[in-house]
């Protein structure tokens, strides 16, 4: 049996391995084996997963984050072309995050075998999951109170099932909008990547959503359109750049990582879009400076020229 788990919501893809481990250990009195790319080789890996002893036991054999190493990945790809997995070995390959669909390893293992896939939640399916989490806690949420938690925490899983475990430690039944304004502290810079890629995306309905969730979780109109105009920035000076992650990061003075998830932001747009979208957010910035509106009708305006 061959298992692939991979996407971008790494708590529920985490949730699902952990769910495989532990039924196969209930059902079955066999090994369990977990190799990584960082700390094994494929001859490690290729001896447990071929390997057979003189009784024959039932195993799982997990794999995880080695589609990246494209050594282990042509080593995987030829032994999976020229052999068949034992009936009694069970085989998975673990990926966080996305995977290169191009790769025909991966297209294969999509069409071919037990394929899950965990995309990243929308705002409403957030607002659900934190609903359910307190409930399994024996609490309940308010609406207003899971909206304003979702908007905080994002299409971040293990964030908002710890937060939804604070809160629901630090009261007696009902977990308030105001308990969530008190106790919860807002992550907006995960916020502001959503919502710039829905509006270099042209996805109005979501950038509409996420901007009202940022007013939700209290979120101070000028510093909430800084941190817009600063990425918004930041895409620019990534589109068309030259050189690696790290030597951009260096000159920079980024994280790596902010600089890697720029350059594949950048790609959803052409510079001149980005120029309009900074145009734009330059006149929202004089207009709220100057008072000349309610900062939500502002910003819905906005949205409304730039997502025709």
């Amino acid at each position: 049996m061959l298992i692939f788990i991979h996407g971008e919501d790494l708590y529920s893809s985490q949730q699902y391995l952990e769910s495989v481990i532990f039924d196969f250990k209930t059902k079955h009195t066999g090994s369990v084996h977990v190799f990584r790319a960082t700390e094994n080789s494929w001859e490690e890996m290729a001896s447990v997963i071929a390997g057979s002893g003189l009784f024959s036991t039932k195993k799982l054999v997990v794999l995880k984050n080695i589609l990246a190493e494209k050594e282990i990945r042509e080593a995987l790809d030829s032994f999976l072309k020229d052999s068949s997995l034992d009936a009694d070995t069970t085989l998975v390959i673990y990926q966080s995050g996305t995977v290169d669909k191009r790769l025909g390893l991966v297209g294969r293992l999509i069409k071919e075998v037990e394929n899950k896939e965990f995309a990243l939640l929308s705002p409403l399916e957030v607002e659900r999951f934190i609903t359910k989490r307190a409930q399994e806690l024996g609490k309940a949420i308010e609406h207003p109170a899971a909206q304003m938690l979702a908007g905080i925490t994002g299409s971040d899983l293990w964030r908002a099932s710890s937060e939804v475990d604070k809160l629901a430690h630090s009261v007696m039944n009902v977990i308030t909008a105001a308990d969530v304004r008190a106790g919860v502290a807002g992550n907006l810079n995960d916020n502001i990547w959503q919502f710039v890629d829905a509006v270099g995306l042209g996805n109005k309905k979501h950038a509409l959503m996420l901007l009202e969730q940022q007013f939700l979780s209290g979120a101070e109109p000028l510093y909430l359109l800084s941190m817009v105009i600063r990425q918004v920035r930041l895409l620019l000076a990534m589109s068309g750049s030259q050189g690696s992650d790290a030597e951009l990061a260096s000159a920079l003075s980024l994280h790596p990582f902010v600089v890697k998830k720029s350059r594949q932001q950048a790609r959803n747009s052409s510079v001149i879009r980005l120029a309009s979208i900074y145009q734009a957010l330059v006149r929202l910035d004089a207009a709220l400076k100057s008072g000349r509106g309610e900062p939500r009708l502002l910003f819905t305006v906005l949205l409304d020229s730039i997502l025709k």
